[in-house]
């Protein structure tokens, strides 16, 4: 076993969907890069999925797990009474049926679970187990960016119950402090057993980074939803602008296409390009769409820059891969991002929905490929040196140990 550890443990992690490489999903990403330094480090993790596209022993298949037929009847009267969806209800069921039974079984010593939708407040409250809730990306952090206008009550319900669920827990991990300092505020929480956690990620060997004379100065690169809250409507906007000052320039967008929501209604890609942004424009956005990991990955070094234009973000992969290659960053100051990236020193960081500051950043780094080149190296330094896999499940086995003496008491 790796010398980092000491007596292996037995982990229980739930992840959406397993394994990696079917959907995109940070909490995906980070799940794999954390356990497989986990079991190379000795430890024996089981995976908890709705969506396991694999059978193996130590992947918990919860399609398979069944609630019982009186527990259903009374899911379907609280869904009725509290607006809490039954899906969800039934879901939070099996994953404690689920842990119930890999204790008695395995005797699993900790169990982590991200904060969506409340789902682990059901197992924390059954005591049999440390839970750890990991702060991937809280509702009442996000919301507020969506139109929950058509279902207000559920999303109400949503917040209030990822609340129950970080309350009850015995431990809370988060990729920044800016999450869970807001979270604490947010619930009115001390969360004294917490501690910050960075998200994994595998560094690009150095021969493989991004290369100012192997790019083409010519391309900006952009990855994320055309929504409002990673700022797909900036990222545009902000083209258009500096194509007017550098004819050969092009942008290539990636991500799935939600839509930006007005008072009319929801505002597509097309759409909200037609009504924006002269024709001759279009030419010039390769947009993609929902592309696979693997594929955007390769596409990243042979662009010059790369935008972030979140409303608000964590410590995502949104972040970290362009790091993690050694790409020159515009970003904006918002969420957890600060606290990753120093103006002028690892990347370039502008207020958050602030055009002119945005268009006035890659200006900057367009005509001046040395500071271009200095940003993305320090970038990638920063990343391999503090953000692997292995690192991160050193402190995570750390904060596992810390939850089962807060569970003893």
């Amino acid at each position: 076993m790796n010398e980092r550890t000491d007596q292996p443990m037995k982990i229980a992690i739930y992840v959406s969907s397993w394994p990696p490489g079917r959907v995109a999903s940070g909490i995906v990403t980070y799940t794999s890069q954390l356990v497989s330094s986990l079991r190379a480090f000795g430890h024996e993790v089981y995976i908890l999925t709705p969506d396991a596209g694999e059978k193996d022993p130590y992947t918990i298949d919860l399609g398979d797990v069944q609630v019982p037929f009186l527990s259903r009847i009374w899911h379907k009267i609280q869904s009725k009474l509290t607006a809490r969806p039954y899906d969800a209800l039934r879901h939070s069921a099996k994953i404690a049926l689920a842990i119930r039974k890999l204790v008695a079984e395995k005797g699993i010593e900790v169990f982590e679970i991200e904060e969506s939708f409340g789902m682990g407040a059901e197992v924390a409250m059954m005591n049999i187990v440390p839970v750890s809730v990991r702060l991937h990306g809280p509702f009442v952090l996000t919301g507020g960016f969506k139109d929950a206008t058509s279902a207000q009550s559920i999303n109400d319900g949503r917040s209030t119950y990822e609340g129950l669920a970080i309350k009850a827990a015995h431990y809370v991990t988060a990729n920044c402090n800016d999450t869970l300092d807001t979270i604490r505020k947010h619930y009115d929480l001390g969360i004294e057993s917490s501690t910050i956690i960075p998200t994994p990620i595998v560094s690009s060997p150095e021969t493989e980074t991004w290369q100012v004379d192997r790019c083409d100065k010519n391309k900006m690169f952009f990855v994320g939803r055309f929504d409002s809250i990673k700022g797909g409507d900036l990222v545009l906007r902000t083209f258009a602008r500096l194509a007017e000052a550098n004819p050969d320039l092009t942008l290539t967008f990636i991500g799935p296409d939600q839509g930006i929501q007005t008072e009319n209604g929801t505002v597509y890609f097309e759409e909200f390009f037609e009504q924006n942004f002269p024709p001759k424009l279009r030419d010039r956005v390769d947009y993609r769409g929902q592309m696979t990991h693997s594929e955007l990955m390769s596409l990243r070094t042979s662009h010059y820059l790369t935008l972030i234009a979140a409303q608000y973000d964590t410590m995502g992969y949104m972040l970290l891969e362009p790091m993690s290659l050694g790409c020159p960053l515009v970003t904006t100051a918002v969420g957890g991002i600060p606290e990753v990236i120093e103006d002028e020193r690892n990347g370039l960081l502008i207020p958050s929905q602030d055009l002119e500051a945005m268009v006035a950043a890659c200006q900057r780094l367009l005509d001046d490929p040395d500071l271009a080149t200095r940003l993305g190296r320090q970038a990638w330094a920063d990343c391999s040196e503090l953000y692997s896999p292995d690192a991160v499940a050193t402190k995570t086995v750390e904060g596992y140990k810390a939850a089962i003496r807060a569970f003893k008491g």
